[in-house]
């Protein structure tokens, strides 16, 4: 009973070693990887062209991928906490020196302002009543000075008596005091007038940042508040750059540092536009990041439509060049996941495996399988 039941499954267990074993042995398992080489196939003679493979001096080229950015950018933000009124702009807009995109609610500080104007008036007026104050006591001083001195004269000659030259004395110096006072209530006005126009001043600045003022010419790269939203100091209401000032910054493998230097005009590649552009080196950042090992280049982007910060470009720099086997990509027979040609050879055409990589200008590079001098075939 037992090997009968064993029998049942030995059949279709032995039958699943085999297909295992064929798919294993057809995927190169087993401990053995088809090889690039001579097949052993024999194909039928082309009718087309051959070509000669020969050695080919191919340039080396490093590709470094950075991003866009704006050598100017500026964060518009309030000064003052105040709610907002208005936003008169959106993300891509363009924007001029001068305009307010945003504005805030002002009626508080425009009150203030009102009442800094009178407290101006009421001290202007204050200065001129001391003023017209200190020219009577000046007045009145002059005539006080001239009368003692007068008396001083008369009493010098015996023509006027004591009394009378105390008095007038008594008289003088009562018109200094009030000289003085007078010319220190003028001082007072004076300061309080100062006082007046400098809290006038603060208020009209104040007033003025209720109205936020752009610095530059540019484009909105983002909004990030809206009517009725409250402001505050340090608070980014708006992201502007220059669109004329772009700059590419880019990772470079601290290998090459030699190899770039300030000046240097390098081909930038823009896959998002389909463009390649000449980058000047602008800056160099004069130190290695720990942990990918580059130095970041900054180049300056000629202006170019479509060219937004934030976008992505290829810089590449010529390192020399190497020699390679370059075949035209259309003599290249795939099946599957193998790739060989046609070599000719003694008027036979033979099937030969390869190993390939891309090249450009469609050919690709033959890293194993064929020889300077072999003839393929082409179609």
């Amino acid at each position: 009973m037992r090997l009968k039941r064993m029998a049942k499954y030995l059949g279709p267990a032995a039958g699943l070693v085999v297909i295992v074993w064929v798919i294993v042995w057809q995927a190169g398992g087993c401990g053995k990887r088809i090889a690039p080489g001579r097949t052993g196939e024999v194909a039928a003679v082309p009718e087309g062209r051959t070509l000669a493979v020969a050695v080919t001096n191919v340039p080396v080229v490093y590709t470094a991928v950075g991003t866009i950015r704006s050598r100017t950018e500026v964060q518009l933000a309030a000064r003052i906490v105040g709610r907002i009124l208005t936003v008169t702009v959106r993300a891509g807009d363009r924007i001029k020196a001068g305009d307010t995109p945003v504005t805030l609610d002002d009626a508080e500080l425009r009150t203030g302002m009102s009442q800094s104007r009178e407290r101006v008036a009421g001290a202007q007026a204050g200065l001129s009543a001391a003023a017209e104050k200190t020219a009577q006591a000046r007045s009145a001083l002059d005539l006080s000075s001239a009368e003692v001195d007068r008396s001083r004269k008369l009493a010098a000659q015996k023509m006027t008596s004591q009394q009378a030259l105390d008095t007038a004395e008594d008289a003088y110096r009562q018109a200094v005091s009030r000289m003085a006072q007078a010319e220190q209530g003028q001082l007072a006005a004076q300061a309080d007038a100062r006082v007046a126009s400098e809290a006038q001043h603060q208020a009209e600045t104040i007033l003025g940042y209720a109205s936020i003022v752009c610095p530059m010419d540019g484009v909105v790269s983002e909004r990030l508040a809206d009517p009725g939203d409250l402001a505050t100091p340090g608070n980014t209401l708006l992201r502007i750059f220059d669109p004329t000032r772009l700059l590419l910054e880019a990772p470079i493998r601290e290998g090459l540092v030699t190899r770039v230097k300030v000046g240097d005009r390098l081909p930038v590649t823009l896959d998002a536009l389909g463009r390649k552009l000449e980058a000047e080196v602008r800056e160099i950042v004069p130190s290695v990041d720990a942990g990918s090992r580059t130095f970041l280049a900054k180049l300056c982007l000629p202006q170019a439509e479509g060219v937004m910060p934030g976008m992505f470009g290829t810089v590449a720099l010529s390192l020399g060049e190497r020699q390679a086997l370059l075949v035209p990509e259309a003599a290249l027979v795939r099946a599957g996941q193998l790739e060989y040609v046609n070599v000719v050879t003694g008027g036979k055409a033979m099937r030969v495996l390869v190993r390939t990589a891309p090249a450009e200008a469609g050919r690709v590079e033959i890293l194993a399988g064929l020889q300077s001098g072999d003839l393929v075939a082409l179609p």
